[in-house]
């Protein structure tokens, strides 16, 4: 019965159903994406060492200040390669695989910028929490590379 209604059925409108079907699927992962981004950048702000400087050993939440311009960074990279994804049901799967590398990167991210020591240096002693400002900075741009690749790899190759 089935074979007999898409036999029926325009290729056209074939192609709308999976247009449809392939929208919601592109809300989601972009969705997951950006709710990866933001949980990341709360968890560092929040969970990340210090900066602890000075005789008094005063402590400045460094990460806090400077974590949630990667976030929108990352934020800016994912709706962009999105945005240009989801326009063709045939780049599905890289729409999802860019999603789940953003997820990875951003878990790593958050993981590195709370577990990593500090470094510790002078006789007060001063800490920094190097990987707290790096990692994020990496996840950015690590995303905004991922979404260039995912593209080159959702574009038609080019005949002539």
């Amino acid at each position: 019965m089935t074979t007999q209604a898409t036999e029926k059925t325009p290729p056209k409108a074939l192609a709308d159903r999976r247009a449809v079907t392939a929208d919601g699927s592109w809300m989601l992962w972009t969705a997951l994406a950006l709710a990866a981004v933001w949980t990341a950048v709360i968890l560092i702000s929040v969970f990340a060492p210090d900066l602890v400087s000075g005789g008094e050993q005063e402590h400045l939440p460094l990460a806090a200040f400077g974590t949630w311009l990667w976030g929108l960074i990352g934020t800016a990279g994912v709706l962009w390669a999105m945005n240009r994804l989801r326009w063709k049901a045939e780049r599905k799967p890289i729409w999802i695989g860019f999603a789940v590398a953003v997820i990875g990167m951003w878990l790593a991210a958050t993981l590195l910028s709370i577990y990593l020591p500090v470094l510790e240096t002078g006789s007060d002693p001063t800490q920094v929490p190097l990987a707290a400002l790096f990692a994020p900075l990496g996840a950015a741009l690590l995303t905004a590379l991922a979404g260039i690749f995912a593209n080159e790899f959702g574009r038609a190759p080019e005949l002539g």
